[in-house]
């Protein structure tokens, strides 16, 4: 085996602990419908002000463009219009997230609230809903810590266990990290409401990949571990390294069986259709 380097493992690891603070992994299927219908409605607003000079100033004004969504799921509004612009918002009509998302001409187009101004649109159940994310941040920080103290555990055995063939033992063990970051954040994060996106879908049947390969890395070096004095404790390391990797793959291999349901079956959304010749 070619020589290991910490630094481009550390580099990996620390790329995929950031990753989803960057891109939004675990997305609620009633937040994607409340955007999805919000930016249906921008398109065919688009239409009517071509046609019309002006900004529908309801969703009456503009029922021959087909606009379809589930109303049940969705709260889709024109909160006030004119000749050139226009201000909607959309969010679940039982939200569990907070999110409220707008499109207002004069504050640039399509954006995702604040905090300040979501307390204006989501009320009764806004403390809970806070406390609840409050709950999984707390979660997630806790479970942080304890994947920069597995890490360091790793860098500190790959020093005092360093020869080689230890990679062996070592390049198995850090491979494991990264799926268990997933492992934790699904633990936490996953639920019926979550949309498996392809992207989560990416990120779980890689993280199986990386335990599978670090479980036949793993039963491969039994017979790699030079004997000596460090041979036990190499072992020891190969048998914490499998133990999670089967811990991995068992988590995010019932994660998908769970949830590749889309959620809510039967709430079909549908895209609006062009508008009807006259």
């Amino acid at each position: 085996m070619k020589s290991f380097h910490p630094i481009r493992i550390l580099c990996l690891i620390l790329a995929l602990v950031v990753a989803p603070g960057c891109v939004k992994v675990f997305e609620n299927d009633h937040d994607v419908q409340a955007q999805k219908a919000l930016k249906d409605l921008m398109a065919i607003q688009d239409q009517f002000y071509q046609k019309n000079q002006r900004y529908a100033k309801n969703l009456v004004e503009i029922e021959d463009y087909k606009l379809e969504y589930h109303s049940g799921i969705v709260y889709l509004e024109i909160e006030s219009a004119g000749k050139d612009k226009y201000r909607a918002i959309a969010l679940p009509a039982e939200s569990t997230t907070a999110r409220v998302f707008a499109y207002d001409t004069e504050q640039g187009g399509f954006y995702e609230m604040g905090e300040e101004e979501v307390a204006s649109y989501v009320l009764g159940a806004l403390n809970f809903i806070r406390g609840e994310q409050r709950k999984k941040r707390v979660i997630d920080i806790v479970s942080g810590l304890l994947m920069v103290i597995l890490i360091a555990m790793g860098f500190k055995l790959h020093a005092l266990y360093k020869g080689p063939k230890s990679a062996w033992a070592m390049a198995p063990y850090f491979l494991t990290i990264p799926p268990l970051i997933m492992s934790v954040a699904a633990l936490n994060h996953m639920n019926r409401d979550i949309l498996m996106t392809p992207f989560l879908q990416t990120l779980i049947f890689g993280s199986i990949g990386l335990s599978g390969l670090a479980v036949v890395m793993g039963m491969m070096s039994f017979t790699k571990l030079p004997p000596g004095d460090n041979r036990p404790a190499l072992i020891g390391v190969v048998m914490c390294t499998l133990m999670i990797a089967v811990f991995n793959i068992a988590i995010l291999a019932n994660t998908y069986a769970k949830y590749a349901e889309p959620p809510g079956r039967g709430d079909t959304y549908f895209i609006p259709a062009p508008p009807r010749p006259r």
